[in-house]
């Protein structure tokens, strides 16, 4: 399966990483580990399309969701795309994910286009986003 996502900047890419291996400890599921810390877009190529980012800062409600393929935090709050389908942090593939303590606050820096195929995955084009700026 082909996933437009937002990748993380690096500070809260290296604290949600964290999350998700408590949750790996916790739980044993592996499955963490099956995408990079990012906001799942969609399973449709939204890549090649604009995709504005606001301030570049998303909320991310602490009830998992199942999107068909993924457990993801909703976002909740920040700017998506019009054709982004079910966008959430990606959190695992059980559908069995357990919620979190609290919402999550996460920063993003990039777009990618990721093959997943469950059990690995492979980056296949990435850019930088630019943020809104702000007065």
């Amino acid at each position: 399966m082909t996933l437009t996502v937002l990748t993380l900047n690096e500070k809260p890419r290296l604290e949600w990483r964290k999350q998700l291996t408590d949750i790996f400890r916790d739980t044993g599921d592996w499955t963490v580990y099956a995408l990079p810390p990012c906001i799942i877009l969609g399973e449709s190529s939204l890549y090649d399309r604009e995709i504005p980012i606001g301030s570049g800062i998303y909320r991310c409600s602490a009830e998992p969701e199942w999107t068909g393929y993924a457990s993801v935090l909703p976002v909740i709050e920040g700017v998506l795309p019009q054709n982004a389908e079910n966008p959430g942090l990606f959190l695992s593939l059980s559908q069995e994910a357990a919620a979190m303590d609290r919402d999550i606050t996460v920063s993003v820096r990039s777009a990618a286009l990721i093959e997943a195929d469950g059990t690995s995955f492979r980056i296949l084009r990435q850019r930088p986003l630019k943020r809104d700026r702000e007065p």
